[in-house]
């Protein structure tokens, strides 16, 4: 099936587990936090719109021009009666550029000030105190969900903000009543929930008080490869691929051809998961495991000590 353009609101996908609930928010195409593993840069409808924009990944650039987009994605989620957004699929809506000049902010006001319920955030970036006092301020319309790996690493992420800033704010928005949750993603079997790694960072989210989690792990596609390859120290880049059964091609959603990924190899990954859920039952969490990348055909249903996510657990 062809992929569809880069659309400002979308139905969720065929597949998901948000499917039928939730509509993505995409204000801009691109991200500029560098991420080795990042599919978005490869997905069709983000390259089509790039071209169009006359940018390149790394440098993100608004649908609409900037003092017009706010206003169209409130008058778009009108018009479709939504509901439930999520920000975003293929970008940040943290991007430190829009973050700086207050276009984030205006985009999030908007939406709070619209007939939608709930506006979940899922970010790697860092929001500014307006941003946090604008959370705060509509909390019972915000879900908080920040991204973040035990083995954090500036070789994979190499322009993200500091693990410990993002991590105080999202404590700062849990403290005044915005649900938060930590999205362990994406984990790397056999790196990430290392005990050396995953007990302090476990450690270090209860002292904060975040004692909700969902847990996903990386899936990688040839070009994804090519550029760990081109970016990774070459031991970090063997242990990646020692985690991975690269002869088979799983697709993740029924009808997008791009979704076709190698996954963590079954013995490693069921370990993983044991040493994680573990984890995280010991210290008292609260947590799911991210159902979207965790459980395609084979696979679904194996994981019972660590629930799956239905698409509610952070909504």
């Amino acid at each position: 099936m062809a992929a569809e353009p880069l659309r400002l609101v979308e139905k969720g996908s065929l597949g998901t587990c948000w499917y039928g609930k939730y509509h993505y928010v995409e204000p801009w195409a691109g991200c500029s936090h560098g991420c080795a593993y990042c599919y978005a840069r490869l997905r069709t409808p983000v390259t089509g719109k790039l071209r169009e924009l006359g940018t390149v990944f790394e440098d993100p650039r608004p649908l609409w021009p900037a003092d017009e987009l706010p206003r169209r994605i409130a008058a778009e989620v009108l018009s479709q009666d939504v509901r439930v957004v999520k920000l975003c699929r293929y970008t940040d809506i943290m991007n430190p550029a829009f973050v700086r000049s207050g276009l984030t902010w205006e985009i999030l006001d908007a939406l709070a000030r619209s007939p939608v319920e709930r506006i979940i955030v899922t970010t790697k970036g860092l929001p500014d105190e307006r941003l946090l006092a604008l959370m705060r301020e509509h909390k019972a319309k915000f879900s908080y969900n920040a991204a973040a790996r035990p083995a954090a690493d500036s070789a994979l992420e190499p322009h993200l903000p500091p693990l410990a800033d993002r991590l105080a704010a999202a404590a700062a928005l849990r403290s005044a009543g915005v649900q938060t949750t930590i999205h362990l993603d994406p984990l790397v079997a056999g790196i990430d929930d290392e005990a050396a790694k995953l007990r302090p960072f476990l450690d270090d989210l209860r002292r904060r008080g975040l004692l909700r989690v969902m847990f996903s792990y990386l899936l990688l596609s040839d070009p994804i490869l090519a550029r760990l390859r081109d970016q990774l120290p070459p031991r970090l880049l063997d242990r990646i691929v020692a985690a991975y059964d690269l002869t088979r091609l799983d697709r993740y959603l029924p009808r997008d051809e791009e979704t076709a990924y190698y996954s963590t190899r079954p013995e490693l990954k069921h370990a993983s998961v044991d040493k994680v859920a573990g984890a995280l039952r010991e210290l008292g969490f609260e947590f799911v495991l991210c159902s979207l990348k965790s459980t395609p055909g084979p696979e679904r249903g194996e994981y019972r000590d660590a629930k799956p996510c239905d698409g509610t657990f952070y909504a």
